[in-house]
């Protein structure tokens, strides 16, 4: 394996980790996005156009 099919390697798995990160920081915003909206509204439950009558 040649320094550049290393480097390649190494950029991949870098690649790799930050979606993870990413997708992590994601799921943390909507956990607080969630919560805020909680707290902001309570309880209640909008329903999709579909649903209502």
């Amino acid at each position: 394996m040649t320094a550049h099919d290393k480097d390649v390697k190494r950029m991949e798995l870098q690649i790799g980790q930050l979606i993870s990160i990413v997708a992590n920081q994601n799921k943390r915003l909507n956990r607080i996005e969630d919560i805020e909206r909680k707290r902001n509204f309570g309880n209640v439950h909008i329903l999709p156009f579909a649903e209502r009558g």
